[in-house]
C-alpha cells in the first residue's frame, strides 16, 4: 500500500477530535464541521481550481454523511457525492489506510500505543520512518 501511496499524486487532510472531551454527537459534529469548514475556506481557491470536487464515502456513519453533505454543499459549488464500496476503489482503501496511520500517530503522541501495535510495527521508530514520514509528504497543509 505504501508503494502505491508514494507513487500517486494525492494530498490528504485528516480531521480529528478527542471523544473523551465531547459530551454528545451534536458537539462532535459541530467541532468536526468547524475544522472542515475552516480548511475549505483556507483552501477555497485550490478547490475551485478543480473541474469537479468529488466526495466518496461509504455512508458508514450517518452523522459523518450528513456532516460532509452539509459542509461541502454550503461552501463549494456543485460538489459531487458518490457512495463507494471500499473494495471497488483503491483510493478509498488508501484513504482508509491513511486514517488508520493518523490514528496510530495520535496514539503514539499520547503514549497509547498498544503492545500488539508495537509487535506488528516493530517499534515506534519503524512506524515513523516506514509509514508516517512518507505520509507527511502527502499531507495537504
Amino acid at each position: 500500500m505504501m508503494a502505491f501511496i508514494r507513487s500517486v499524486g494525492i494530498q490528504y487532510k485528516c480531521f480529528s477530535i478527542e471523544k473523551k472531551h465531547i459530551k454528545d454527537s451534536v458537539e462532535a459534529t459541530g467541532k468536526l464541521s468547524k475544522q472542515i469548514s475552516s480548511f475549505i475556506r483556507n483552501h477555497y481557491d485550490d478547490f475551485l481550481a478543480f473541474n469537479d470536487v468529488k466526495i466518496y464515502y461509504d455512508n458508514g456513519q450517518v452523522e459523518v454523511s450528513k456532516l460532509l453533505s452539509s459542509v461541502f454543499n454550503a461552501l463549494l459549488p456543485n460538489p459531487i457525492f458518490r457512495k463507494v464500496m471500499p473494495t471497488d476503489y483503491k483510493l478509498f482503501q488508501v484513504a482508509d489506510f491513511i486514517c488508520t496511520m493518523e490514528l496510530l500517530n495520535l496514539k503514539l503522541e499520547n503514549n497509547l500505543f498498544s503492545r500488539s501495535e508495537m509487535i506488528f510495527f516493530g517499534n515506534k521508530r519503524d512506524l515513523k520512518q516506514n509509514y508516517l514520514k512518507a505520509l507527511r509528504k502527502k499531507e495537504w497543509n
